[in-house]
């Protein structure tokens, strides 16, 4: 087993409602049989960090695929520590908050059969894993509901 500190999620968010709304993909029954014992579940774009890859970068190019173009992106102060069983690794992944300026039309891989954006409390509703509901919590308290993140946060 090894520790990847290498993870990274990224919540994706708008402001064009009254309250934001986050980016959540539906696994694709192809990736949940290949990889997960066939349980489809909810996720957010994220991906792994290459030794030395500029994270600002690394995100837009995960959000690109999308065909999303953030306006900016933050740390939002959480890492989340689980093991993974598809990889057999112990991982920490850091959470992070791109925002977009609307409710964009996602483009799906193989890896995504259907995505919505989804108040929190809907978000809530769909995820399983502690690390997507803490990272949300921590989203939430420091970048996408406060007037203003702190700009300590900023990466892009």
């Amino acid at each position: 087993m090894e520790l990847r500190t290498n993870v990274v999620d990224v919540w994706t968010f708008h402001k064009a409602d009254d309250e934001p709304k986050y980016l959540l993909l539906q696994t694709s029954q192809e990736k949940a049989d290949k990889w997960f014992h066939g349980s489809r579940f909810w996720q957010i774009p994220g991906g792994f960090l290459e030794p030395g890859e500029d994270l600002a970068t690394a995100a837009k190019n995960w959000l690109a695929e999308s065909g999303i173009v953030p306006s900016g992106i933050w740390a939002a102060e959480y890492v989340s520590c689980y093991y993974n069983i598809r990889r057999k690794n112990l991982e920490l992944t850091a959470a992070f908050a791109a925002r977009a300026e609307g409710p964009i039309d996602v483009e799906l891989s193989w890896h995504h059969s259907e995505y919505g954006w989804f108040t929190a409390e809907e978000c809530l509703e769909r995820v399983h894993f502690r690390g997507l509901v803490e990272g949300l919590a921590s989203v939430r308290q420091y970048v996408s509901e406060v007037d203003e993140p702190h700009g300590a946060l900023r990466i892009l």
